[in-house]
C-alpha cells in the first residue's frame, strides 16, 4: 500500500479545542466518502512538549492509505475526494501550510497489534535531508544504518519510517522527504525515552550524518484511527 501524509496547520481564527473538534466529527465522515480509500488516521498534536520542538508549525498530520501510488496522486480527480474532504478544508485548515507526501511505510518496531481505540503518544518528526545528499542515499542510510541504532528496550511501542516515494521526485523536490513515527503507552514513557542520555547521544551523533537538523520539525500526538482494520 502507499500512504499519504499531509500536514495540518488549524485555521488563525479556530481555538485548539475546536479546530480538533471539527477535524475529528465533521471532516473524518467526509474522507469515508472516498470509496478507494483503505486506512485512515488523524494524528492530533497535544499539549505536552517535544523538546527541542516548541517552534513546530503544525497542529497534527492526516494519514491515508490507498491500494498503490497512482489512486493517491490522482485524488484530485476523484468526485468523492473533490467534492467531500477537499471541499471542507478550508473551513478549519490553514491551506498556506497544507504540504503532502506520498509515502511507503518501513516498519522496524511492531509493537503488540493496535485496536481502533488503543492510546499512545506518538513522536512525529517530520524529516529534511542533508543537502547534496542523493535521495537513495538518504533513505538507504536511514534504513541501514540510523533503524538499528533505535532502543529497542526502552519503551518503543511502535517504529515506523515513512519514505517520500522515489519516483514522485522531478525537478523540484516535494517540501519533506519523509516522516518518523515513534510510539509510546503514555507521555512518562516518551519523556524518560527522550531525555535519556543514551538517546540523545544518539541522536546528536547520527542526525547530521543525514538529515538537514535546522530544517526538520517534530511534535507529540494521539491518534484518532478513523478508518482502521
Amino acid at each position: 500500500m502507499i500512504k499519504g501524509i499531509a500536514t495540518v496547520r488549524k485555521r488563525a481564527d479556530l481555538n485548539d479545542a475546536d479546530f480538533h473538534s471539527y477535524w475529528r466529527e465533521t471532516h473524518a465522515p467526509l474522507a469515508l466518502r472516498m470509496k478507494s480509500l483503505r486506512r485512515y488516521v488523524q494524528s492530533h498534536r497535544i499539549t505536552e512538549p517535544m523538546p527541542g520542538f516548541e517552534s513546530c508549525p503544525y497542529d497534527g498530520v492526516a494519514e491515508i492509505w490507498f491500494d498503490d501510488l497512482d489512486t493517491l496522486l490522482n485524488l484530485g480527480t476523484d468526485p468523492d475526494y473533490v467534492t467531500g474532504a477537499q471541499a471542507d478544508e478550508p473551513n478549519f485548515v490553514d491551506l498556506d501550510a497544507l504540504d503532502f507526501l506520498a509515502t511507503r511505510e518501513h516498519v522496524f518496531i511492531d509493537g503488540p497489534p493496535l485496536e481502533r481505540d488503543t492510546p499512545l503518544v506518538k513522536a512525529v518528526f517530520i524529516l529534511k535531508r542533508k543537502p547534496g545528499m542523493s535521495v537513495a542515499d538518504f533513505q538507504r542510510y536511514w534504513i541501514d544504518v540510523h533503524a538499528p541504532q533505535i532502543p529497542r528496550d526502552m519503551g518503543v511501542m511502535r517504529y515506523v519510517q515513512c519514505h517520500q516515494a522515489p519516483e514522485t521526485y522531478g525537478d523540484t523536490a516535494p517540501a519533506w522527504d519523509g516522516v518518523a513515527e515513534l510510539s509510546f503507552a503514555d507521555y512518562a514513557v516518551f519523556e524518560a525515552y527522550w531525555t535519556s542520555e543514551r538517546v540523545q547521544a544518539i541522536f546528536a551523533a547520527d542526525a547530521p550524518q543525514f538529515l538537514d537538523a535546522a530544517n526538520c520539525t517534530a511534535f507529540l500526538a494521539e491518534e484518532t484511527r478513523v478508518l482502521w482494520p
